[in-house]
């Protein structure tokens, strides 16, 4: 064994020499076990240890340094072997000498952490609320400019959650990342309240989220974090509740009126009929559409027919005709017929759009009611 081959066999890196048609003449010990060659007398091409494409620019620079007789470095990745190896190939007796240094580690951290940027400024300009929390007691790792905002550009960085905010004390979310910490289950919810403290001011305000908190889980398969989103619909719940509340503020004024009103959605459903109402008919029934108005509500023609459900006062106004003191009669529960006068609106909303119709009555003064 000549002196080269015996100092190609001591190094720890992989030793490949070719001559100048690329045949390997001298191949050591941890090239071998690099390149997954059994230790053999067959000849061997380079390009049966690179199997990299001729066009790439491995083959482009080892053409080059074998052309030109100088040396160069490339990077060489084998799919067959999920690794990566920085080759450097020189001038050696007419051919090239190559030296292997296995850099499947480094690649494989350089690509994780350009990944790893990329998500995070994937995540950190995203339209939603995301924030990475590690370890049972939820440390923030992470957390996006959304999330910030939605917090009051409160810093939390490197805190728990309880750290960063304690008011949220017995409001059940500490509780619910524990649980997705300790099941590993998933857990998403609606329109929650939270009720966050400005650390500055002291002032108390409503947050109404639409939350998912998701296991994070490391390559043991074992949750290590939780990864919550949250996005905020503060706007849209307060908006509802302020709805619903002037609702309820109408229902209960017209709940009180000294005569009958009954109201109905666009397409004229029955969607309220207050006390008075219910009373002149003997009957509070909802939900009721235009069909039935005349046999839900037993409404006769003053003449005591029954009464063509096109010609009913309610009937027009949800069409959009305007009817004043329109006269019918009312076959109650207990036997008696009420003759009742009445007027019937269409409804518009700010827009122009109709949104209902409403019918007002009370007894005629001639029915002895």
């Amino acid at each position: 064994m000549s002196f080269l081959d015996a100092f190609a066999e001591a190094i720890n890196d992989g030793f490949v020499a070719v001559d100048s048609n690329w045949q390997v003449t001298f191949l050591n010990r941890q090239a071998r076990l690099m390149l997954r060659q059994p230790d053999t007398s067959q000849p061997l091409s380079l390009q049966d240890l690179i199997a990299d494409d001729p066009k790439t620019s491995t083959w482009r620079e080892l053409r080059r340094a074998l052309d030109q007789q100088v040396t160069v470095e490339v990077d060489v990745f084998y799919p067959a072997f999920f690794s990566w190896h920085e080759v450097r190939a020189f001038p050696l007796d007419g051919g090239l000498g190559l030296i292997l240094r296995d850099i499947t580690d480094r690649q494989w951290l350089l690509r994780k952490e350009a990944e790893r940027g990329y998500l995070r400024n994937l995540f950190n300009d995203a339209p939603i609320a995301l924030s990475i929390l590690r370890g049972p007691q939820h440390q923030f790792e992470f957390i996006n400019d959304f999330a910030r905002q939605l917090i009051g550009n409160r810093n939390v960085d490197g805190l728990t959650v309880r750290e960063a905010f304690p008011e949220l004390e017995q409001q059940g979310f500490f509780e619910l990342l524990d649980q997705v910490y300790r099941t590993g289950v998933a857990v998403e919810g609606t329109e929650r309240r939270a009720q966050l403290t400005d650390p500055h001011t002291g002032a108390v305000r409503d947050l109404y989220i639409n939350y998912a908190y998701v296991p994070l889980r490391g390559f043991d398969a074992e949750v290590s974090g939780v990864l919550s989103l949250s996005v905020d619909v503060t706007a849209y719940v307060e908006a509802r509740l302020d709805r619903e509340r002037e609702a309820e503020a109408r229902t209960a004024v017209l709940s009180h009126l000294q005569q009958g009103v009954i109201v109905t959605d666009p397409k004229g459903r029955i969607i309220f009929v207050n006390d008075e109402a219910a009373r002149l008919h003997g009957v509070n029934q909802l939900d009721v559409t235009p069909d039935r108005y005349t046999s839900t509500y037993r409404l006769l023609t003053v003449d005591g027919d029954p009464h063509p459900v096109e010609d009913l006062p309610l009937t027009r106004a949800v069409h959009g005709e305007v009817i004043q003191d329109a006269r019918w009669r009312i076959a109650r529960p207990d036997g008696s017929s009420l003759l009742v006068t009445g007027s019937a609106n269409p409804v518009f909303s700010g827009d122009g759009s109709r949104v209902g119709a409403v019918l007002t009555l009370r007894p005629a003064e001639d029915s002895g009611a």
